[in-house]
């Protein structure tokens, strides 16, 4: 047997041991209970929620989610803020600003918020705006925001 049609066959066994493997996971995301928060339909239980969909990347799932607390509590900023960081990272920049500038209309000396901001921003191509915006946001305290501006001094 010539070693072209040996690695063919490898291959295939890997794929359909691949295959198999797959079978046998579960397609849908682990569910995840915070034990500090007993009633699974409130405003904090959504947003706890819409913070792990996010922690993955499942930024569709996390913004639904936010929108479920909203629905239980519109006055909570962090909701707000949640949604503008996935709508951030999935590239809608302008709606993005728009529901953290919400968040930052209910706590406008939150450091998280503008260093959220600026993120977006930068993740626009807007460094101009950005930076005041960090700079702002180091001055409030966000560490982040701190080191974001040391890393740029570096560069």
């Amino acid at each position: 047997m010539s070693k072209v049609n040996q690695t063919s066959k490898l291959a295939a066994v890997i794929v359909v041991l691949v295959l198999t493997i797959a079978g046998h996971v579960p397609a849908g995301q682990t569910d995840y209970a915070n034990p500090a928060i007993t009633n699974n339909d409130s405003s904090a239980y959504w947003l706890d929620q819409g913070g792990l969909f996010s922690a993955y990347g499942n930024y569709p799932a996390a913004i639904r989610a936010y929108e479920k607390s909203l629905a239980r509590d519109p006055g909570n900023s962090e909701a707000h803020f949640g949604i503008g960081v996935a709508l951030g990272a999935m590239g809608d920049y302008t709606t993005a600003l728009t529901r953290i500038d919400q968040a930052l209309a209910m706590a406008a000396d939150n450091g998280r918020y503008l260093y959220g901001r600026g993120w977006v921003l930068m993740l626009a191509g807007r460094t101009d705006e950005a930076l005041p915006v960090l700079r702002k946001a180091s001055e409030q305290g966000n560490m982040d925001a701190r080191m974001f501006l040391q890393y740029l001094e570096t560069r």
